[in-house]
């Protein structure tokens, strides 16, 4: 074995690990990108459901108060219908009442 067969694989060798490092480095790279964007969505995800969850306990807040609004109503009718001595607090009753006249 020659100088210059040395000379030429130790070149080889040099010149192999210079490009696969860049070549590593790059791919490490694109993977943790890769893994920043999947936090990126992970997080948004987990604000979206936060939101999501707000939402509910919001509709449910209003919904007990519309609740509460029809239930005060109801109690209003029903007074005003035993104060003035008319039973119309139930369709079936105000049916029945047009059929006998």
């Amino acid at each position: 074995m020659g100088i210059f067969e040395f000379l030429f694989f130790t070149s080889l060798v040099l010149i192999g690990g210079g490009v696969s490092i860049p070549l590593y480095a790059m791919k490490r790279g694109y993977n943790q990108s890769d893994q920043k964007l999947e936090i990126k969505k992970m997080v948004e995800q987990r604000k979206l459901e936060q939101i999501k969850q707000d939402n509910y306990l919001l509709e449910n807040k209003s919904m007990a108060l519309e609740l509460e609004q029809i239930k005060e109503e109801r109690e209003l009718r029903e007074q005003k219908a035993l104060d003035s001595k008319e039973s119309r607090r139930w369709l079936i009753e105000d049916k029945k009442e047009k059929e006998q006249v």
